[in-house]
């Protein structure tokens, strides 16, 4: 009984506007700080497409980031009864969506991932920004998918990171170690290096790339908590 009340479309929107309102709750009553703005400025101002990447843990803060006269994001959002809630939210905030996944593109698990590709190529065709949680909607933790990497190979456009801590927080055993961010306190915003992949780019040059991204996220995200105070989420262990 609960479990279909809460698939019901009417309280996601609900619960979508909800969770909206406190996200411009918390990004109006923060002090940010925001570092290595100047990295990512060329990249911004250039006002051409961008695929913007953070970890699933802290998408909450997603639009602390992000202002209007920059591209308007289109946020990549998993077919899952969790990912209706966050579209429902993402369109409360003035967002457009892509419902899919690209993880495992070209796999049979893929949900969506074709159509999902083909509306995030004409999107940054249209000088759109990309926002991508490549952890997820299910992990690793902290690790970065194949997606985004051969989404920049296709279209030629640059992956930004973006990485987001905050002191007021209450911190969840899930998967992702998810983050609710608290109002009222202290937080960080750290953009990371713009990294464009070439179209001729090796399967190990990718393998190169994705190396550099994740690890300058996690050591941005690590170096974040800790000056805010907090015990750091470290990257789930991966074994090959």
């Amino acid at each position: 009984m609960f479990k279909r009340f809460m698939r019901s479309k009417a309280v996601q929107s609900l619960l979508g506007f909800l969770l909206a309102a406190y996200m411009v709750l918390v990004k109006y009553t923060t002090r940010w700080t925001i570092e290595r703005a100047d990295i990512a400025a060329p990249v911004i101002d250039s006002g051409k497409g961008l695929i913007a990447l953070t970890w699933h843990s802290r998408f909450l803060m997603l639009n602390a980031a992000w202002k209007k006269n920059w591209q308007k994001p289109h946020v990549l959002i998993s077919l899952s009864r969790d990912g209706a809630l966050v579209a429902y939210t993402t369109r409360f905030l003035g967002l457009r969506t892509v419902r899919g996944s690209t993880r495992k593109a070209g796999s049979q698990k893929a949900k969506g991932g074709s159509g999902a590709l083909r509306e995030m190529m004409a999107a940054l065709e249209n000088n759109a920004c990309i926002v991508i949680t490549p952890d997820g909607p299910r992990g690793p933790r902290q690790r970065l998918g194949d997606g985004p990497l051969g989404l920049s190979r296709l279209t030629g456009t640059p992956i930004l990171p973006c990485t987001f801590a905050v002191r007021n927080r209450i911190q969840f055993k899930s998967w992702d170690r998810f983050v609710l961010p608290l109002p009222f306190g202290r937080g960080m915003i750290i953009w990371g290096t713009p990294l464009t992949v070439p179209a001729d780019a090796s399967d190990e040059e990718l393998d190169n790339y994705k190396k550099q991204i994740e690890d300058e996220m996690n050591a941005f995200l690590k170096d974040a908590d800790l000056r805010l105070g907090r015990e750091p989420v470290e990257p789930e262990e991966v074994t090959t």
